[in-house]
C-alpha cells in the first residue's frame, strides 16, 4: 500500500470511529490526529544554461592622434573641418613656409659653392700627388693639399646635409593624415603660432592642431568584475549594446588586460566591432554581455526554497511526514534558483500554497504531478 493510500485510510478510520461513538469514555479516550497537509511537489532538474556576464564601459576608436605642426611657425591654412572623413596622406593643414623656401634657395647656393671648392681641391690634390711622385713637390705640400681636399669634401657634405634638412622641413610644413579616419577636433585657427615642442603648443597651448580618429573598427572597452575572470578568455562570444543605437552588435573578446584595478576590483576587456559606416561613435556608453561556455546546473522553482541567506532549506516527504533539509542555492532568474548543495537530480521537494505554514513532522499528502491540490481529499464518500 502506498503512503498516500495509507494516510487516506487512516483519516477515514478516524472519521468512522468518531461517528459511531455514543459520547462515552471510549470516544473521548481517542486522541484526535492532525489532518494531513495536502502539498504539491517540485523536482530537481538538471539544465544547461548560458549565463552572460555583464560589463560596462565606453566605445573607443582603433587609434586616435592629436596632430601638431612638424616645424615651428604660424599655422597658415587648415584644410579640414570637424566631422570630415579623410584618407591617408590627405593634407590636413600647413605651416607658413616662406622662410623655408628662402632658406632652401640660400643653401642650394651654398652647396654649389661647396661643390666647386671641393672639385678644385680635388684637382689640386691630384696634381700635387703626381708632382710628389716625380720628386717635384715636397711632402709638406702634399699634406697641405690633402688637408685642403678633405676639408672641402667635408664642407660639401655639411652643405648637402643642411639642404636636405631644410627641404624636409619644407615638405613637413604640410601635415598629412597618417591613416584613413575622421576629424574629431580642431583646436586652433589660422594665424596661431605653434611650436613642435610640448606636443605642438606651448606649456599652456593646445595639444595639436587637429585630432584624427580611425574608426572603421571600434572597440568596447568594458570593466568586468574580477570574480568572473576564470569564466572567459580571448575569443569568448560577446554582445555589445550601445546607448542611442537600436541595435546589438555580435562580436567576441579580442583583448584582456593583464592589470586588475585594485580599487574597483575589475579587469578591462576589449571587444572589437566593425564600423565601416561610422555609425558607432567613440565615447558612447556601452554595455557588454559576455557569454561563457554553457554549463549544467541543478534547478528548483524559487518558491520551493525557504529561509534566508545561509539558512535556506526545503521540505521533503518521508513516509508521509514533512522533513526539513538544508540546501545551498544561488539565484538563476526571477523564477528559478540553482541548487549548489543538499539535493541531487530527480529529488522531489514539497511546494504549493501551504509550504510557508508547514512545520517539520507535519503529516502530508503529496498530490500526483499535474493533479490539482483541491482534488486530493480525505473525506469518505457519503
Amino acid at each position: 500500500m502506498s503512503t498516500r493510500a495509507f494516510l487516506l485510510s487512516a483519516a477515514a478510520l478516524a472519521v468512522a470511529l468518531s461517528a459511531c461513538g455514543d459520547g462515552g469514555g471510549d470516544a473521548a479516550s481517542l486522541e484526535t490526529a492532525p489532518d494531513p497537509v495536502i502539498m504539491a511537489s517540485s523536482v530537481v532538474e538538471k539544465i544547461s544554461i548560458e549565463q552572460p556576464i555583464v560589463g560596462t564601459g565606453t566605445m573607443a576608436p582603433l587609434q586616435s592622434t592629436d596632430l601638431g605642426p612638424r616645424v615651428d611657425g604660424i599655422i597658415e591654412e587648415i584644410f579640414v573641418r570637424v566631422g570630415q572623413r579623410v584618407s591617408k596622406d590627405e593634407p590636413l593643414f600647413s605651416t607658413r613656409d616662406t622662410e623655408l623656401k628662402l632658406k632652401v634657395s640660400e643653401l642650394e647656393n651654398e652647396l654649389k659653392l661647396a661643390s666647386a671648392t671641393a672639385k678644385q681641391a680635388s684637382r689640386d690634390f691630384n696634381r700635387i700627388s703626381k708632382l710628389h711622385k716625380r720628386g717635384n713637390a715636397s711632402a709638406g705640400a702634399l699634406d697641405k693639399s690633402r688637408a685642403a681636399h678633405e676639408s672641402a669634401q667635408a664642407r660639401f657634405g655639411i652643405a648637402e646635409a643642411k639642404l636636405g634638412q631644410i627641404k624636409q622641413a619644407l615638405e613637413d610644413a604640410i601635415v598629412k593624415a597618417p591613416f584613413d579616419g575622421v576629424i574629431t577636433a580642431r583646436n586652433v585657427h589660422e594665424g596661431t603660432f605653434m611650436a613642435t615642442r610640448m606636443g605642438g603648443g606651448g606649456m599652456m597651448g593646445p595639444s595639436g592642431v587637429v585630432q584624427i580618429m580611425e574608426i572603421h573598427i571600434v572597440a568596447a572597452i568594458v570593466d568586468v568584475p574580477e570574480v568572473h575572470l576564470s569564466k572567459f578568455e580571448v575569443g569568448t562570444r560577446a554582445k555589445v549594446i550601445i546607448d542611442g543605437l537600436n541595435d546589438e552588435f555580435e562580436s567576441e573578446i579580442h583583448r584582456i588586460n593583464d592589470f586588475i584595478d585594485p580599487v574597483k576590483r575589475t579587469i578591462e576587456v576589449r571587444i572589437g566591432i566593425a564600423n565601416d559606416d561610422y555609425r558607432i561613435k567613440p565615447g558612447s556608453f556601452a554595455r557588454a554581455l559576455i557569454y561563457p561556455p554553457a554549463r549544467e546546473v541543478l534547478t528548483l522553482p524559487r518558491g520551493a526554497v525557504l529561509g534566508f541567506e545561509e539558512q535556506r532549506y526545503v521540505f521533503v516527504e518521508e513516509n508521509g511526514i514533512a522533513k526539513r533539509r538544508p540546501v545551498r542555492t544561488t539565484q538563476l532568474d526571477a523564477e528559478r534558483v540553482v541548487v549548489l548543495e543538499g539535493l541531487s537530480q530527480g529529488a522531489e521537494v514539497l511546494s504549493g500554497p501551504g509550504l510557508r505554514t508547514l512545520v517539520e513532522d507535519d503529516p502530508v499528502i503529496v498530490s500526483a504531478p499535474g493533479e490539482p491540490i483541491a482534488a486530493v481529499t480525505t473525506d469518505e464518500p457519503a
